[in-house]
């Protein structure tokens, strides 16, 4: 008897479900259970392990719906996207060496702990956790809904969004609590793989649509030339927009905090440097995604009208469309690791930053170690639950947040480019740098759009960088004694 499409597909993407959590749970049994344990694997996570962590890490489930669905109802702008997935690395090859440094050689666990101990301020620590935890939720549950998206599709409908967002979270929560961020780094080390070997199945598609690339392009130009074409399809981002996205995405993407624990992690200096050096190989995934996008405004005409995210189904139908189900099996697996891959490690982030800026060096500053550990491992439960809760019942609650995520995050910038190299900058300069910063790209995101197609972002770290430097110059600096122990390592 022929089993049906989506029994074979379903199995596929749940049996890699599977396998991932057995992984996670294995890697952090066989650890010794601690705070830098469970942050940041002891500080011991070697090249190979951390090249396809950071990259499942790093590709998420907007790889698999956003980039395609963009360029479906725009057009030509998403290719910023590829373009910083570029630029992005070379900023993080300069910048994730610091952070693997100064993370050894002073015991920093988060983003925030840096601020603490450079500018010897725990206001602006809850400041910085205080942000990223706002900037970071949305992100989450974009990953949810993007899980329960891919399953319920890439099954052909044999199970619906919801149970599939909550049979896949709740794998998650369990390896996230048991394994940390080593669970995490093995799990994505398979995730990474998978998606990569994903995306470049979904290419198909454009071969057995148009018989390759060019006859596609060719096509779209008949069709629809202005997606080939800034300001893009609907005419709303221009040149202005597309240069300051990408500057924008180049300076904030190794501010989010979970990145910076990711350099925290790493074995050695040279093993997140080499991470970035390679990661620009590994972005050529992204290209697959887009141009399934562009073959989608002509295989499903429909689709530009619609409202996302409706083409953001780009991938997993046109894939449907071709293929069998094992196929179709597959290139959903890998959505569901880039989904899961990103959660995971955004919520375990998320945790940490609570438990470590918030509880340990806030409410509660006697909390040991080992407390603030087992705090942190109860936080992962309950902020997954948070965010179940406000995907399945409020799933367009916190959507416009995703449009300011780098846009608040890159207001870090200033704070950790002057804490390593001006002795000048002060905590009184940088924590109004970021009150700056936040409420610019607040008021250039919901009052004011996108002034002269300029993006908010960038509006903010202006703003930012014009308050940091005069009031840091006008206000007492740290000790002479904590500028030196900074600056030499």
């Amino acid at each position: 008897m022929e089993l049906p499409p989506g029994t074979i597909s379903l199995a596929i993407i749940f049996g890699w479900l599977i396998i991932s959590t057995i992984v996670g749970i294995m890697a952090g049994v066989l650890k010794k259970f601690s705070l830098a344990e469970w942050m940041v694997a002891e500080r011991g996570i070697s090249f190979l392990i951390l090249y396809f962590a950071v990259a499942a890490e790093i590709y998420s489930a907007f790889t698999f719906l956003g980039l395609a669905g963009w360029a479906v109802t725009h057009g030509a702008s998403i290719l910023y996207a590829p373009a910083y997935f570029v630029t992005a690395y070379s900023t993080g090859f300069l910048l994730t060496a610091y952070y693997n440094r100064l993370g050894k050689k002073f015991g920093y666990l988060t983003e925030p702990d840096f601020f603490i101990d450079r500018y010897e301020s725990k206001a602006l620590g809850v400041l910085v956790a205080l942000v990223s935890i706002f900037f970071l939720l949305p992100y989450i549950q974009l990953q949810i809904l993007g899980t329960g998206i891919i399953v319920e599709v890439g099954s052909y409908g044999a199970i619906s969004r919801t149970p599939a967002i909550l049979i896949a979270f709740i794998c998650t929560a369990i390896f996230i609590f048991i394994g940390g961020y080593r669970g995490i780094a093995w799990t994505n080390f398979l995730q990474g793989i998978l998606m990569f070997i994903a995306a470049f199945v979904a290419i198909g598609v454009v071969f057995a649509a148009f018989g390759g690339i060019e006859p596609l392009f060719r096509k779209v130009l008949e069709t629809s030339p202005k997606h080939l074409l800034l300001p893009g399809a609907r005419g709303i981002h221009g040149l202005p927009w597309y240069m300051s996205s990408l500057l924008l995405t180049t300076l904030g993407f190794w501010m989010f905090p979970h990145l910076v624990q990711r350099g925290y992690s790493a074995k050695q200096e040279k093993d997140i440097m080499r991470t970035c050096a390679w990661m620009s190989w590994y972005s050529i995934l992204s290209f697959p995604i887009v141009l399934v996008g562009f073959a989608a405004i002509i295989l499903f005409p429909g689709i530009t009208g619609y409202k996302l995210p409706a083409a953001d189904y780009a991938v997993i139908e046109s894939v449907k469309y071709f293929f069998n189900p094992w196929i179709v099996g597959l290139v959903g697996a890998g959505g569901l690791a880039a989904a899961i891959s990103t959660g995971a490690g955004l919520i375990q982030c998320e945790s940490g930053l609570v438990a470590r800026n918030l509880i340990q060096r806030g409410i509660w500053p006697k909390a040991s170690e080992m407390a603030t550990a087992w705090t942190a491992r109860a936080l992962s439960i309950i902020f997954t639950v948070i965010c179940l809760f406000l995907a399945l019942y409020y799933p367009h609650l916190l959507v416009y947040l995703l449009l300011v995520a780098y846009s608040g995050v890159v207001q870090f910038f200033p704070g950790w480019v002057f804490g390593i190299t001006w002795r000048r900058v002060t905590k009184a300069g940088v924590f109004a740098g970021i009150v700056a910063g936040v409420i610019v790209v607040l008021l250039t995101t919901f009052v004011w759009p996108d002034p002269l197609q300029i993006h908010s972002g960038i509006w903010g770290l202006f703003a930012n960088f014009l308050v940091t430097v005069p009031v840091s110059l006008a206000t007492k600096p740290p000790s002479e004694e904590t500028i030196r122990r900074i600056l030499s390592a």
